[in-house]
């Protein structure tokens, strides 16, 4: 029996996508900085101020994911559990197939196709929002944790040889 394959949080997965909102946060900021100098009306100032703070929060809230330790993803030999979305165990007498579905430089989503709907606790939650595009698929968004997709893929070979593998 294959040990349990726990997954985290990647810290570049997390710090990379960040960068984006902080340089925009900096701009405005800037550009704040720039109309007080310039006695600028305060009324426009303050929505570029407010503009700035925005995205440097955002920033922020995407970078803090980088320093989460805790296990988001499990794998073992009764199935798959996703903190992210409802902690919920789905065993793998349930999945039919996996699909990795690729995006940009690699794999960005594992899609397990089911033999019924998913529990609702997985359905509705924030992280699986496509799981109401296809009725018995679970999304599990991979680009931010700590392995790639074929490793993942393998993995589940590995405890349900019985899953279909879709390319």
């Amino acid at each position: 029996m294959a040990a349990p394959l726990e997954l985290r949080n990647s810290a570049s997965g997390k710090i990379l996508p960040s960068v984006g909102p902080f340089l925009i946060g900096g701009v405005f900021a800037f550009g704040a900085l720039q109309g007080l100098a310039s006695g600028a009306d305060g009324g426009h100032v303050m929505w570029i101020a407010l503009l700035a703070a925005a995205c440097l929060g955002l920033g922020v809230f995407i970078a803090r994911g980088a320093f989460d330790t805790s296990v988001k993803v499990t794998l073992d030999s009764q199935g798959f559990r996703d903190s992210r979305a409802g902690d919920v165990l789905v065993p793998w007498s349930k999945v039919k197939s996996v699909r990795l579905a690729a995006g940009g430089k690699g794999a960005a989503m594992l899609n397990f196709e089911l033999t019924e709907e998913p529990p609702d606790a997985i359905r509705y939650s924030s992280a699986n929002a496509f799981g109401l595009i296809g009725r018995n698929t679970v999304h599990m968004e991979i680009s931010s944790l700590d392995v790639r997709g074929e490793d993942l893929v393998d993995a589940v070979k590995t405890f349900a040889p019985h899953v279909v593998v879709r390319r």
